[in-house]
């Protein structure tokens, strides 16, 4: 039979010991509750969009995601002009990249200097996505910077992101000038 003395330095040691493993977990960052971690992460693959798997597959292009919208993009590096951009575009089996919702237009809107698919090209003042949709009037004040699109010279006709200084959202540029452009690869 154990002693009082004896029964008490027992639960010291079974406590230290229970603290000491707790504090180990913690440092390693060992999950506490397994079972629920997995169930988290399978929910998490099925999750996966036919954009994620098909995107993967196209050399240098990326998925970008907002909220539930995915786009597959290739960000080209080299400063081209608008037409040459959508001409390079085409050459690897995509478009200038359309941003013709709220969630779409937050995946741009970080990229600077960047031409994007919506051009007044073909009638001045009636702006026209790549895909060959008209741009619609609720969406203008939540892409455009305020006063823009302005056709402020005769030749802006093409639209960039962040293409000025402190501009931090669509503006109409002169398709000349030389930018970064995104292509989308739609399947």
């Amino acid at each position: 039979m154990l002693t009082t003395s004896q029964l008490y330095r027992h639960q010291i040691y079974t406590m230290t010991t229970q603290h000491s493993i707790i504090l180990v977990l913690c440092i390693f960052n060992v999950p506490f509750y397994q079972g629920r971690e997995e169930t988290e992460n399978h929910l998490e693959r099925r999750q996966i969009s036919i954009i994620d798997v098909k995107c993967r597959k196209v050399p240098g292009f990326q998925v970008y995601k907002e909220g539930s919208t995915r786009m597959c993009l290739h960000h080209g590096q080299n400063f081209i002009t608008y037409t040459e951009a959508k001409s390079y575009c085409a050459s690897i089996g995509s478009r200038l990249a359309v941003f013709n919702t709220r969630d779409k237009f937050k995946i741009v809107l970080p990229m600077n200097n960047v031409w994007i698919g919506l051009d007044d090209m073909e009638t001045e003042g009636t702006y026209k996505w790549a895909d060959g949709s008209t741009l619609e009037q609720s969406l203008i004040s939540f892409i455009f910077y305020p006063n823009e699109p302005n056709a402020a010279y005769d030749d802006e006709d093409c639209v960039c992101n962040n293409c000025y200084e402190n501009f931090l959202k669509l503006v109409d540029m002169p398709c000349y000038r030389n930018f970064t452009y995104l292509c989308e690869k739609v399947f």
